[in-house]
This record gives structure tokens, C-alpha cells and sequence, in this order.
């Protein structure tokens, strides 16, 4: 069963062959919870470096061993991986789940806002049908909750990059995520012992906050937050 988790563009190729799979247009939010979720990436052999993260194909995780399992397989002399724990709002839309979240920032989701910041939508968009300014609730629709975090919605304070930023993920396996909690994130660094062995990982507190994560989750209503 894979842990791996896909991009939500790929969801209408998978949905297109499975009929179980509706669409996000026609699928409605069961339950809202946070998360978390693991990010492996290729990177420099120091600790807390500022330079740019890079989504791939693949390196998203719902376990440390999948993400692990992912290194290896990816690993090439003198390369180092990095696997960080990201917080990440969970959508049950019932045959599949989604996962948000965003890279390249020390508080993911730390400029969305539940309740839509502006009436008006960015210049050449067109607000769509029936547009409502709260989407983190039972029965709202997956499709137009997906919108509300596209990277110029009037959900965001400020306009987020277009690319390498907000990550909207999905899984059909029956797997269930980590539970989020207050406790802080840990990342992780692979060190090689030769090719002959498995990469070796030492890990440290990471700086990345879950904090927002946590306040999206809880003004959806769905779940108290423990500690």
C-alpha cells in the first residue's frame, strides 16, 4: 500500500478510471483535521539552509520509512536528503483524502484566512457560481475549497508564488495520517556509510511551525486540538 502522496492534478487522470473517484467538483468535505506529513528533498550538507525548496513527483509522504524508502531510491554518490515533518490540513472527501500545505515557509498557511479577506478576485479571474467566503466546513465542495488556497485567491492576505509554495496533495490508499499536535516538528539529514549500506539520518528540532495548521483546523469546527 503506498504512502506516497500525488499531486491533486492527477487527480482527474486516476478519477477518469475509476469511477469511485469523483472529482473534487463533485465531492464534498467530510472532515476537516490537521496533520502531519513528510517531505523529502534533495540539498546542501548544512543544516537550516535558506536556499529554495523544490516540489518533485514523489516526495511527499504520509511516513518517515516511505520517505526514507524514497531517498534510497533517488540517493547518488556524495547526494544528502533532508526529510522535514510539515504540518498539513487533512480533507476527508470519502474515497480519497487531501492534503494541504506549503514549502519555502517557516509557518505553512501562515497568510490564508478561513474567512475570505476580499469580495473581489484577482484581476483577470472570475469569481465562480454560488462563491461563498468560508470553505472549511462539513459539505462544502472539495473543488471550490481547493480554489480558496490557489495562490491569488481572496482567502490570502498577500498573494503567495505561483510555484514551489502551497501544495494541494491526495491519497486513495486507506492510510491514516499522523496526528498534528503542539509538541515541535522534526527534520531530518542523511548521512552515507558507503554504497553498500542504507543512508544513515540524524535528526534535529526543525524551525517549522505548525501553528497556523493548527488554527485553520480548529476554526473548521471538525476537532479539538491536544497537546
Amino acid at each position: 500500500m503506498s504512502q506516497i502522496l500525488d499531486h491533486i492534478d492527477n487527480l482527474k487522470y486516476a478519477s477518469a478510471s475509476d469511477s469511485l473517484l469523483l472529482p473534487p467538483s463533485k465531492s464534498r468535505v467530510r472532515e476537516i483535521k490537521p496533520v502531519k506529513i513528510y517531505y523529502c528533498y534533495y540539498g546542501r550538507n548544512a543544516w537550516h539552509s535558506t536556499w529554495i525548496r523544490r516540489y518533485s513527483p514523489s516526495c511527499m509522504h504520509l511516513s518517515i520509512d516511505s520517505a526514507k524508502h524514497y531517498a534510497e531510491q533517488k540517493r547518488t554518490q556524495g547526494s544528502v536528503f533532508y526529510i522535514e515533518e510539515l504540518p498539513a490540513l487533512e480533507i476527508n472527501a470519502g474515497p480519497y483524502r487531501v492534503y494541504i500545505t506549503q514549502i519555502n515557509q517557516n509557518c505553512p498557511l501562515r497568510e490564508y484566512r478561513s474567512q475570505a479577506v476580499r469580495s473581489s478576485v484577482a484581476v483577470g479571474k472570475r469569481k465562480i457560481d454560488n462563491a461563498q467566503n468560508f470553505y472549511l466546513k462539513s459539505g462544502a465542495n472539495i473543488g471550490s475549497l481547493l480554489l480558496s488556497f490557489s495562490h491569488d485567491s481572496r482567502f490570502w492576505i498577500n498573494t503567495q508564488p505561483s510555484s514551489n509554495s502551497v501544495m494541494l496533495l491526495y491519497t486513495a490508499e486507506n492510510i491514516e495520517a499522523t496526528p498534528l499536535k503542539t509538541t515541535k516538528l522534526n527534520v531530518w539529514k542523511s548521512q552515507s556509510l558507503g554504497k553498500y549500506y542504507y543512508l544513515s539520518w540524524s535528526f534535529r528540532k526543525s524551525r517549522i511551525s505548525q501553528r497556523s495548521v493548527l488554527r485553520l483546523a480548529k476554526q473548521s469546527g471538525f476537532q479539538r486540538i491536544s497537546g
